[in-house]
Parts: structure tokens; C-alpha cells; sequence
């Protein structure tokens, strides 16, 4: 395991999205690149539930997370959201950890905040949508594979591309 310094965590804010574009390049595919305006739709429709890990002023990992219920799931690329008035889930929209930072804790920290912040909002589950071949990832935080309870969201599971999985996991830490 690497050893790293302590980075630095907190709320995302609008002046941040140009770092995320950068490291959201370094960690995921072409197809799976979102513009600058769908970060900014998703900080904008829940800013406490939008974190970045740092040091230095260089972004090391994001989590994008926005309280949902079955019709408001946001589609990729999606350039306009908004959190509904009864959310059934927070849904983890886009995490990314820096390949240099990889291994140091990040992601567990920053999905720690978002099991806190989900229970704070009275929120028991949390979702994703596993790209990338990360089920088994996922699977290790706990998310197990669900089927899309609607066929909206069966719609927008297949924005995301063939491999797509939908999962879900208590808020509280198991154990």
C-alpha cells in the first residue's frame, strides 16, 4: 500500500469544476466524460453532497452525490437536474480518484461522508450506477446489484452503456 500525506477534504464549490474535469480525465473513458456543465448542474442542485479531496490545491478525488428519487435520476451527461422534494436514495453519481493517489484511503473517506450526509437528510439507502467494470468494487463497499425498480430508470441506466449495473447499500456502515 502507498503511503501518502493527509489530503484535504471538503465541499466542492463552482471554482473547483476545472480540477474535476482534469482528474475525471485521468480516470475514465471517452464515453464516460462529462462536460463542465453537467458537474456544475449537479453541484448546483446539491452542494452539500458534492466533495474533493486535496493537497496543495491539486485535486486528488471527487464525489458527486445528489439525493434522488425513481424519476430523478440524471441520465450521463445530463445537463440539468434537480433534487425532488422526497428522495428515496442518495445516489453517487461520479466519484474519481487520482491514479497517483490510488490506494490512499480516499474513496473510502469520501464515500464515509456521503453514509453521514445521507443519514443526516433521514436518507437509509444509497445508489450508483457501476460502470467500468466496478461492480466487484462496489460489491466491497457493501452495494449489492438491484434491479431498477421503474422503467424510467431502466431508460437511464442505458445512458450509462451496455455494462451498467444499478446497486444499492444501507446508508450506516455495515457492521
Amino acid at each position: 500500500r502507498r503511503q501518502h500525506r493527509a489530503a484535504d477534504r471538503r465541499l466542492l464549490t463552482p471554482a473547483d469544476l476545472r480540477g474535476v474535469l482534469a482528474l475525471q480525465a485521468a480516470c475514465y473513458g471517452e464515453g464516460y466524460l462529462e462536460p463542465l456543465a453537467a458537474f456544475a448542474a449537479k453541484l448546483a442542485a446539491s452542494p452539500r453532497t458534492c466533495w474533493l479531496a486535496e493537497r496543495a490545491g491539486l485535486p486528488l478525488a471527487y464525489l458527486f452525490a445528489l439525493p434522488v428519487d425513481d424519476a430523478s435520476f440524471p441520465a450521463l451527461h445530463a445537463t440539468a437536474c434537480q433534487a425532488p422534494a422526497q428522495p428515496r436514495w442518495l445516489y453517487l453519481h461520479d466519484m474519481a480518484v487520482s491514479p497517483e493517489a490510488r490506494g490512499a484511503g480516499l474513496a473510502t473517506t469520501l464515500l464515509g461522508l456521503a453514509r453521514t450526509e445521507a443519514l443526516r437528510q433521514g436518507l437509509g439507502e444509497l445508489a450508483l450506477i457501476a460502470v467500468q467494470g466496478s461492480v466487484p468494487y462496489w460489491a466491497r463497499q457493501g452495494f449489492a446489484l438491484t434491479e431498477p425498480p421503474t422503467e424510467a430508470l431502466r431508460l437511464k441506466l442505458a445512458s450509462f452503456g451496455e455494462d451498467a449495473r444499478f446497486m444499492c447499500a444501507p446508508a450506516h456502515t455495515p457492521g
